[in-house]
């Protein structure tokens, strides 16, 4: 005997009913969206404690705009290229030549995800940074954020291994370097918490894919180290 089949009942959804359900998620999450920037300025406000001179703790701009100098990008450059310079065995070159790298590595990946997500600073900012570039408008990520993490996980790995005391203070540096930006009101918190994270990232980026070995460095650069380094 044939049994029949049973009908399989299926549950059709209008198509109001599927753009309306969209409508919904979309709007939550523009609400949340909304919501967390909203704090995240709310907070930004009242962290910007050395924004301008008549802050509550405007006495200390001075201090916060050296820690921004001691993590701009043309010291460091400079300061690698001298090491560089004055490098005399093939481990320091390898360290000069990426810690040039690494800069440089780290100025790319800021300048495109500034221009990516464009985010204006904060209304209270002071623009009187030093020497700094038309994307520089932008405050998403903090680049001094960025390469103060950067920085010091380059340092501490390959600088300073073995130095408990310098790797400390350079630490202590990064992390005063990432607060200052708040403090100046130069940058949103999540713009500085974000950067932190991005440099930690890029860091290990280029430590695994990037990297240029001691025999690559000294067979570019053989006819230089040749006469003048080695």
């Amino acid at each position: 005997m044939r049994k029949r089949s049973i009908p399989v009942k299926v549950k059709k959804t209008d198509d109001g009913e599927e753009e309306t359900a969209t409508q919904v998620c979309t709007s939550a999450c523009q609400t949340l969206m909304d919501s967390l920037i909203a704090f995240d300025q709310q907070l930004t406000a009242r962290m910007a404690v050395c924004a301008t001179k008549e802050s509550s703790l405007g006495h200390l701009r001075p201090f916060m705009k050296i820690l921004e100098i001691s993590c701009h990008g043309v010291p460091w450059i400079l300061g690698s290229l001298l090491l560089f310079a004055f490098s005399h065995k093939p481990q320091d070159v390898t360290v000069s030549v990426n810690l040039l790298g690494v800069l440089f590595f780290d100025l790319i990946v800021v300048g495109l995800l500034k221009l990516i997500f464009r985010r204006s600073r904060p209304t209270h900012n002071v623009m009187d940074m030093f020497a700094a570039p038309s994307v520089d408008k932008f405050s998403f990520p903090s680049g001094h954020s960025t390469r103060a993490a950067m920085m010091s996980w380059y340092l501490c790995a390959h600088l300073f291994p073995s130095s408990q005391f310098w790797c400390s203070l350079i630490c202590l540096w990064s992390i005063s370097v990432a607060a200052s930006r708040v403090l100046l009101g130069r940058h949103h918190v999540f713009d500085v918490v974000c950067g932190f994270l991005i440099g930690m990232a890029a860091y290990h980026i280029y430590v695994t894919h990037i990297w240029v070995s001691q025999d690559t460095c000294l067979a570019y650069l053989d006819t230089y180290f040749g006469h003048v380094h080695l």
